[in-house]
């Protein structure tokens, strides 16, 4: 027997008996082939708005409504949505792209525990081109979706930090953009604030009585705080199930009827 095999024999007992398995690369290849076939949250979203039990929507985050988005394609033309985006070309794209949708309002405000001004990190466009060189592609419009409160959160995806400006916008609370807005029937919260995510549901869920179908991202957070996220949602009647990137949190009741 090689030395290799032995050692790879070896290693593999070492990590079976701390609770690891490695899989063949072949298991690792069908996981990711049944994870793209699977269903996904626009498909959720469509299917529930197809039984009627979805209509009125807030999405916080909502970029240019294109770019990396599933809510745009799965709804339909008259979906009651408040569309919640601070960042000013994103937001000028936003309108234009569901300028065929009927009931459909715009904010232009970032959503916060509090309201009033606060700086918002992203790429600056005038270094565009570079990201256009470095990935070798014309469309860079994902970079508005790295938009967020932590600059940090730039520089993770690979954002030079002498690319990021910093922007201050205007901030509006949950409380205040429902009753402003009158949307307290509200059967679903999207909510993609790239590393906010978790911050901004504790506060809905602390400061509302409302209690829709919430999907978060939740790639961003980390282990302690996702776990403090959603002992609060259980304390408040959620399951959940992931669906990729997504969390999905829906009420027992919603399950069951």
């Amino acid at each position: 027997m090689s030395h290799d095999v032995k050692k790879n024999k070896l290693l593999k007992k070492i990590l079976g008996t701390l609770g690891f398995k490695i899989f063949p690369k072949e298991t690792i290849k069908t996981e990711r082939f049944i994870e793209s076939s699977s269903l996904n949250s626009g498909d959720l979203i469509k299917l529930l708005i197809n039984k009627k039990k979805i209509n009125n929507i807030i999405q916080i985050g909502a970029n240019d409504g294109k770019s990396d988005d599933f809510l745009r394609t799965s709804i339909n033309i008259d979906t009651n949505l408040l569309l919640v985006e601070p960042i000013k070309s994103a937001f000028e794209q936003l309108k234009k792209n569901y300028s065929d949708f009927k009931n459909v309002r715009f904010v232009n405000k970032a959503i916060d525990i509090k309201s009033g001004k606060k700086d918002i990190f992203s790429v600056n466009p005038k270094y565009y081109d570079f990201y256009k060189k470095k990935y070798q592609t014309e469309d860079v419009s994902w970079l508005t979706v790295l938009a967020s409160f932590h600059k940090n959160h730039l520089e993770y995806h690979g954002i030079k930090s002498s690319h990021i400006q910093s922007t201050q916008i205007d901030c509006i609370n949950f409380k205040e953009l429902i009753d402003q807005y009158n949307f307290d029937r509200l059967d679903l919260l999207v909510v993609d604030t790239e590393g906010y995510d978790e911050i901004l549901i504790t506060n809905f869920i602390q400061n509302t009585n409302i209690r829709p179908l919430i999907i978060l991202e939740w790639i961003h957070i980390q282990k302690n705080k996702a776990e403090e996220l959603i002992e609060l949602l259980k304390s408040n009647n959620y399951k959940f199930f992931k669906l990729s990137k997504d969390l999905v949190c829906i009420q027992k009741s919603l399950l069951f009827n």
